[in-house]
Order: structure tokens, then C-alpha cells, then sequence
């Protein structure tokens, strides 16, 4: 007698596996893409902490440009937004709402005073997040 396995339990063995990645592979994913979007939302935070500070020491005015007058003083750099179906960048569009909106993904700033969303910072993204809320609502 033969010791070792036969093919049909290899086989059998194999499929089970595959059963199994196959439920396991898309939680881990969505799990992943919730990672990445609590990461945007915490880095989103910071800049506008910053922004604030910003505004604080200079008598209620906001930066009017793309905010690398925050950098170093108020944070070590702009971050990376990163989310699901775009790539991660540090790009921050700038200008009116409807200037800054430009919905590529990245960050959107209204540096524009005379804007009545003048201050705002946002994700540029038109999508909404894996809870449903639209991105450039958070």
C-alpha cells in the first residue's frame, strides 16, 4: 500500500482553499479601501488644523494660495490624499469653489476671498465614501 494523498483529495483540497480566498480576498479589500479612507479623512483634519492656525495668527485671513504657506510653520508638509479609484496625490487645486472643484481626485482649496466658501478644504472628489457621505461634504 501506497502512502501519500491520491489526486482527487489534492484536487478537493485545492478547491477548498479557493472557496475560502474567494470569500476572504473581498472583505480584506474593502477593509484596505476603509484604511485608506479613515487615513485621507485624519490627514484632511490636520490641514485644516493647520488652516485654522493659519487664520488665527494672521488677524482672520486665509492662506490665498495653494498652502504652501503652511509649510513648515503649520505642518512638515501636505499630505497625500488617497482614495479608492484615484492616485494618491498631494496636488491641491485652488482658486473659486468652482475653480478648486475640479473632482480629479487630490485635495481642493477656495483661495479666493471674494468666494463665500473662501477657507474651505476639501477632498476633490464628487464620489461618496464607502458610509455613503459625499467627500467633499467631510
Amino acid at each position: 500500500m501506497k502512502k501519500g494523498f491520491t489526486i482527487t483529495e489534492i484536487v478537493i483540497t485545492v478547491v477548498i482553499f479557493a472557496v475560502l480566498l474567494g470569500f476572504t480576498v473581498p472583505k480584506f479589500m474593502a477593509l484596505v479601501h476603509k484604511a485608506q479612507e479613515g487615513k485621507t479623512k485624519h490627514q484632511l483634519v490636520r490641514v485644516r488644523s493647520a488652516i485654522a492656525a493659519y487664520y488665527g495668527e494672521h488677524q482672520g485671513q486665509y492662506p490665498t494660495d495653494d498652502l504652501t504657506s503652511l509649510v513648515p510653520a503649520y505642518i512638515e508638509k501636505i499630505p497625500q490624499a488617497t482614495v479608492p479609484g484615484h492616485a494618491p496625490t498631494a496636488h491641491v487645486s485652488t482658486g473659486t469653489f468652482e475653480q478648486a472643484f475640479t473632482k480629479t481626485g487630490g485635495w481642493a482649496y477656495v483661495s479666493d476671498p471674494a468666494d463665500p466658501r473662501y477657507g474651505d478644504f476639501f477632498v476633490n472628489l464628487e464620489d461618496e465614501d464607502s458610509y455613503g457621505k459625499s467627500w467633499y461634504t467631510h
